[in-house]
């Protein structure tokens, strides 16, 4: 993985929205509408953040019938977010 595949990544995770949706789909898969319950955003902002993490690799999608269920793609996302949790702790006091 080159610079340019990092910094994709790392992008597609910079924004809050994103990441409060990362942090939901680390408590185990979900759709839209369970996460609009925890999320102040409207449905399509939450809908195209989900896209845009789906291009990055960050989360999979499976149907159940009509609805969309949204889970972290792999356990990396979830060490991802730890270390990113850890780095802000000790860096950004």
């Amino acid at each position: 993985m080159g610079a340019e595949d990092q910094l994709r990544v790392l992008k597609c995770v910079s924004d809050k929205t994103r990441l409060e949706i990362l942090q939901l789909l680390r408590e185990g898969e979900k759709c839209v509408r369970d996460m609009l319950e925890r999320i102040n955003q409207e449905q399509s902002l939450v809908s195209h953040h989900l896209q845009e993490m789906r291009k990055c690799g960050l989360v999979k999608t499976r149907r159940e019938g009509k609805k969309v269920i949204y889970s972290l793609a792999d356990d990396s996302i979830v060490k991802l977010l730890d270390d990113v949790e850890l780095i802000s702790k000790k860096f950004c006091k």
